[in-house]
């Protein structure tokens, strides 16, 4: 089987979007006035009242948006969520959650106020027996389990009622989640300007420097619904390490753990997973989405079929000999040189960006964007590496980017993603945000005081670029550069020296500043301070004056 490259997918356009709340909030009169601040059980005031939380108009940031401006203003996910409901939940305290009943991450206890130490996330391949069979249990049961939230089946202009939204599973929930914020939108008018710009797409959770911020609140959601579903506070979810898999290839895709395949890309029915119902799958085409001002959105009450895996199998042919194995452990030892988060225009072109190279469409050999060229007959595949290495390597429903999500090494993916992430804020810091994330000037939706869509209630990007023992989770390890250790950036020396950490910069201008000072105080004092009175020195006969 060959599956579509994450290239080729990613043009598969679509216009507008669906979107997904709790299902307390979706009653004709709430739609209406556009309120969700939920009264929660053994309450009696909404959000829970002085103490946990209020009622109140959802703030959004003034976020400068002048590319892709006309698209984003036709778009459902415009300012996050006030096109649905303008007035939410602002929880006090440690409180969080749509009414208000949930600990932020990190803190537990009725009152939220206990702090918990920092809950650790494992290798998969480190888990025992008996954790390895609760990964696939708790799996299977989110699987299979009603989410409280709904999804609509419609766009907002064309709701009806609360009879537009539909009941999921809560892992199909977070499907949806994923496929909702890869949507894009790109009217025809728009394309040849978007070209130019080589930004087409209306992405709020990829080829942007939001990328892995939105990835990281979202596994941390999923990582709590699975906790909630399966009444187990304490699980965490496992990462992958796939840059260092035997042989470089995938050695988590057996029964063991997330299913073996046969040569057309079936799992194996010894599989737990084998007979999981995906949806999403078989989207529109390109010509057909982007000629139409309106597309149908998912059905999400639809089955589209089974997972397909195919790993080492891709189409080497148009997407590089190297999709036939995993990225290699030099590659992430180069991207994690780069002190630099991310550099201006914040897209997929962005050169000498460590979430560029992350993302996976810089070079890992020399750090900067690398486009598809066709050089007489032979075309030379843009830079896909890292992370689009990897949806792409296991061909399949991983290589298309928005029913991704279905297959469950998604998250053992990008909570090894996330783990890089981490990484590398523990060498560089998250001190100047102005710098790792810029306030103005990134894709809608990526700017570091925007709403991470669709996320509900909303909470900014700001929110959780910190250290991730802030937010209550470590690892198990992270990732070391090798023994060889190395200096090597590609062709991104002069940019990399640049773009020295933020945090190192403020040192060695505290630094100097200080020694400056230092200096003009020490004149200052020799010229104008006291006298002292001349110091007999012994044995010499002579007099000496000493000044301090």
């Amino acid at each position: 089987m060959k599956a579509l490259g994450l290239l080729i997918v990613l043009v598969v356009i679509f216009s507008r979007g669906d979107a997904q709340f709790p299902r307390v909030c979706i009653s004709d009169d709430l739609l209406e006035i556009k309120e969700c601040c939920p009264i929660p059980q053994g309450f009696t005031e909404p959000c829970g009242g002085p103490g946990r939380g209020h009622c109140n108009d959802t703030h959004i940031p003034d976020v400068e948006n002048s590319v892709r401006i006309n698209e984003y203003e036709v778009d459902d996910r415009r300012r996050w969520p006030t096109v649905f409901f303008g007035r939410t939940c602002a929880c006090e305290g440690n409180f969080m959650g749509y009414d208000c009943t949930r600990c932020i991450w990190g803190y537990s206890g009725d009152d939220c106020s206990i702090k918990q130490k920092p809950a650790v996330r494992k290798n998969i391949l480190n888990l025992n027996d008996e954790e390895r069979s609760k990964f696939q249990r708790y799996f299977n049961n989110t699987k299979y389990t009603t989410s409280d939230f709904v999804y609509a089946l419609e766009f907002k202009e064309n709701i009806r009622g609360s009879q537009d939204f539909a009941s999921l599973s809560v892992w199909d929930f977070f499907m949806a989640t994923h496929y909702y914020a890869s949507r894009a939108t790109m009217p025809p008018a728009s394309a040849e300007i978007c070209k130019e710009k080589n930004e087409c797409f209306l992405d709020f959770a990829h080829e942007g420097v939001g990328f892995p911020t939105w990835h990281r609140a979202y596994v941390l959601e999923f990582e709590r619904a699975v906790q909630e579903v399966n009444d187990d506070s304490d699980w965490t979810l496992p990462y992958w390490d796939w840059s260092a898999a035997e042989d470089n290839q995938c050695d988590i895709c057996t029964n063991d753990y997330v299913g073996k395949n046969d040569p057309d890309g079936n799992l194996d029915t010894g599989s737990v997973f084998a007979n999981w119902e995906t949806i999403c799958v078989d989207l529109p085409s390109f010509d057909e989405a982007t000629n139409r001002t309106h597309t149908k959105p998912c059905n999400v009450t639809e089955g589209t079929g089974k997972l397909k895996r195919n790993p080492g199998n891709a189409d080497t042919d148009s997407l590089g000999e190297s999709m036939a194995r995993l990225p290699y452990t030099t590659e992430v030892d180069f991207a994690l040189r780069f002190s630099t988060y991310d550099t201006p225009p914040y897209g997929r072109i962005s050169d000498c960006s460590f979430r560029n190279l992350l993302e996976g469409y810089a070079d890992t050999s020399t750090g900067k964007n690398r486009q598809t060229t066709t050089n007489g007959t032979v075309t030379v595949p843009g830079a896909h590496t890292l992370h689009n290495h990897v949806h792409i390597y296991l061909d399949g429903t991983m290589s298309d980017v928005p029913s991704a999500a279905n297959d469950p090494i998604f998250f053992l993916h990008h909570c090894n993603v996330d783990r890089l992430f981490e990484t590398w804020i523990r060498r560089y810091g998250t001190n100047d945000l102005i710098n790792n994330q810029p306030e103005t000037g990134a894709s809608p939706g990526h700017s570091r005081n925007e709403y991470i869509v669709p996320i509900f209630p909303p909470y900014s990007h700001a929110t959780i670029f910190k250290r991730s023992t802030e937010l209550g989770y470590d690892y198990q390890e992270l990732h070391e550069e090798g023994t060889d250790g190395g200096s090597d950036m590609g062709e991104c020396g002069v940019a990399a020296q640049s773009g020295v950490s933020p945090r190192v910069i403020g040192m060695a201008v505290g630094i100097t500043l200080g020694l400056v000072l230092l200096a003009v105080a020490v004149v200052l004092f020799i010229l104008y301070g006291p006298k002292m009175p001349p110091r007999q020195v012994e044995d010499t006969g002579t007099e000496m004056s000493v000044q301090t």
